[in-house]
């Protein structure tokens, strides 16, 4: 393979993500296979995916860490990660989604849209993230793509443009009529899907699309209105010049469409990857701050500037230690240079660098602007850390991770691996921002707490199989929140002598409730100087980071500091412990109440097991938001459930329809801890 790539226009960063089962990691094995990065076809429900390398994705065909692969396709590079589709690992979803320039988002042709694809588009919204969607299994029956782009224009307000028309449909699909170049692609030629015939389309087989096309193509390119109303010709370069256009500035997307397990559909989506997506010299410069004087500076994508990169994700290797994926923004990075963490402060050594295939990892000199690269000998850093020339320091925005949902108390089968088992932990945390460590306050047990029970699965299976610890877990539990009803003032006069140092302090506090969802706030009334203001707001916030319930952390409150000890009577340590105390006797006084998590569930089943489904929620105490039909015999239920009442769900489920119902949910809110309840409409 060819290191050396110079071009960086000629470069794609691009990701491809969906609902779980959508194809997303089929559709990356057939990009491998066309362009000859790999050299036979792997299959996820045979566990032989290049980007599916954990022995839990092979056992279980489904996709939980983002691999990173690259592939060359007619003289451009693409570097892809392939991104869960479960709900519990978004957070592997989130942190490419940081460092990608372009999205391809994979529908399926019969399900359409679905949760886990909304919450990839609008994570790819917030980070302004150009994408174009193909809609895949039009080889299965119930298959509609047109259908399919009218669902995302309308849950997505965007134009929807379509490229492409099937040729047949369901078992009858074969290939492919391009609308803007007016041909056919028919895929009838090999197994592989590696050879196939082209043929010039009618321009009454293109018409009506191409008419549509262009209609949506002028609501938004004056060029392309002009060129219609005085009927002059619209070529291919200018039509694909215009697609490109409203692409980067996400005010449309294109659509594609093929059957990626029958091998149809895929050299026409490389095209479209190459023409229509961003390099990093699209995405323009990446603004940060400079850590020493405050002010918003600028990195431009090309190889002279100075050296600055986002760590988006760190996997421990046994033989190398920590491998930080690391996306370059700008500069050139070489071995055993020296580089900033700004986000620490440190200086260290980039000792090793390589490019990342899946599993395999191959020693180059240097990353460039543009790349994605693993870097080895960097220790003391963290997913979101921004790397940088120490001569020119640069802080990028971090990352966002939601907080666990659910806890296991685990333990070591053996005394003697207790140590073993906090070492395995402390690297599966910093592989993986969502998963927290914790310890339980009454039992002391230890907890690990991670985004759902498949989650939480994982990483224990992980524990026994790769870092061979026998283990005893405990059954899974839901972590709550606390908050208060009613505001509470306390003042808190402290006084002790520590240490041989008599300290005095005096606090007082105030704590208002705030409205659900709003989180959490600190306010500083007194004038002080910004250092100790910036103390007192970090200890609020530890004051309230556990509760007087049962010490789960407390969430929707503002705590406003009245007034501190200000005379010289007065001792820092002094305040300090006496706005602690004030701050928990306030939640004291508040009426607290113990919040629970609410997810929004949606359950797809054949029509005759509904009844049993919303039978069965009812019991659950859930409420029924709607069921919608999707088919002539299959329905979508939605309703907000109480996550307490879900675990273990998948069993039942099952059983409840014979195996026959899929569902996903996803955390809406917390509540309330009520009574029992049941179902209401």
């Amino acid at each position: 393979m060819d290191i050396a790539f110079d071009n960086i226009t000629n470069l794609r960063n691009i990701g491809f993500a969906a609902h779980i089962d959508a194809g997303k990691t089929t559709t990356t094995e057939r990009i491998l296979y066309y362009t000859k990065r790999i050299h036979r076809l792997g299959d996820v429900d045979e566990g032989t995916a290049t980007t599916d390398y954990l022995i839990q994705e092979k056992e279980r065909g489904i996709t939980i860490t983002s691999a990173a692969v690259s592939c060359y396709w007619k003289g451009h590079r693409i570097n892809i990660i392939d991104t869960p589709g479960h709900v519990d690992f978004t957070i592997e979803v989130e942190r490419s989604l940081r460092v990608l320039d372009g999205l391809i988002v994979i529908f399926c042709g019969v399900a359409g849209v679905q949760p886990q694809s909304e919450t990839v588009w609008h994570q790819a919204d917030r980070y302004k993230v150009p994408r174009i969607v193909f809609i895949n299994k039009l080889d299965r029956v119930g298959a509609d793509p047109f259908r399919v782009m009218k669902e995302i224009e309308e849950k997505f307000n965007i134009l929807a443009l379509p490229l492409q028309i099937p040729i047949g449909i369901e078992e009858n699909f074969i290939g492919v009529i391009d609308v803007i170049a007016k041909k056919k692609y028919i895929w009838d030629v090999d197994e592989t899907g590696e050879n196939y015939r082209i043929e010039d389309a009618s321009e009454e087989e293109v018409e009506d699309v191409r008419n549509n096309l262009l209609d949506k193509l002028s609501e938004i390119d004056e060029e392309i209105l002009k060129l219609a109303v005085e009927e002059k010709e619209i070529t291919v370069d200018i039509l694909k010049s215009s697609i490109r256009k409203a692409t980067l500035s996400m005010k449309a997307v294109p659509v594609l469409m093929g059957a990626a397990l029958k091998n149809k559909g895929i050299q026409p989506l490389l095209d479209a990857i190459v023409d229509y997506l961003p390099s990093p010299l699209d995405k323009g410069d990446v603004v940060g701050v400079d850590p020493k004087t405050g002010e918003y500076v600028k990195r431009s994508p090309t190889y002279d500037a100075p050296f600055s990169a986002v760590v988006f994700k760190i996997q421990n290797d046994p033989h190398a230690g920590n491998v930080l994926f690391t996306r370059v923004y700008s500069g050139i990075l070489n071995v055993n240079q020296k580089v900033l963490n700004s986000s620490t402060g440190k200086i260290e050594r980039a000792m090793r660098i390589y490019l990342i295939h899946a599993d395999k990892k191959e020693p180059i000199k240097e990353a460039k602007a543009g790349e994605i690269v693993g870097i080895v000998g960097i220790k003391d850093v963290k997913t979101g850390d921004t790397l940088c020339d120490p001569e020119a320091p640069i802080f990028f925005e971090g990352m966002h991770f939601p907080d666990p949902l659910i806890s296991i108390a685990i333990e070591p089968k053996s005394s003697k691996d207790e140590d073993k088992l906090k070492e395995v932990l402390n690297i599966i945390q910093i592989e993986d921002p969502s998963f927290k460590v914790g310890k339980d306050r009454e039992t002391g047990q230890l907890l690990i707490s991670g985004m759902g029970e498949l989650h939480l699965e994982i990483i224990t299976d992980r524990i026994v199989r790769e870092f061979k610890i026998p283990i005893k877990t405990g059954k899974p539990q839901v972590t709550y929140r606390e908050t208060i009803t009613v505001e509470a003032e306390v003042e808190e006069l402290f006084e002790k002598e520590i240490g041989g140092v008599k300290e005095k302090g005096y606090a007082k506090v105030k704590l208002i409730p705030r409205n659900r969802g709003e989180g959490n706030k600190v306010t500083i009334l007194p004038e002080m100087n910004p250092q100790l203001r910036e103390l007192f707001i970090n200890i609020a916030y530890e004051s309230i980071s556990f509760g007087p319930i049962l010490g789960y952390p407390v969430t929707d409150v503002e705590v406003q500091l009245v007034a501190v000890g200000e005379d010289s009577t007065f001792t820092q340590l002094g305040n300090e412990l006496a706005l602690r105390k004030a701050v928990q006797r306030a939640l004291q006084e508040g009426k607290p109440i113990l919040l629970e998590p609410i997810v929004l569930l949606e359950v797809v089943c054949p029509s005759e097991y509904i009844g049993n489904v919303v039978s069965d929620l009812g019991q659950r105490g859930g409420e029924l938001d709607k069921i919608e039909n999707i088919s002539d015999n299959i329905q979508k239920l939605k309703a907000y459930v109480p996550l307490k009442k879900l675990l273990g769900y998948v069993t039942d489920l099952r059983s409840l329809t014979q195996g026959r119902a899929s569902f996903w949910m996803k955390l809406d809110h917390y509540a309330p801890v009520k009574k029992e309840k049941t179902l209401t409409t």
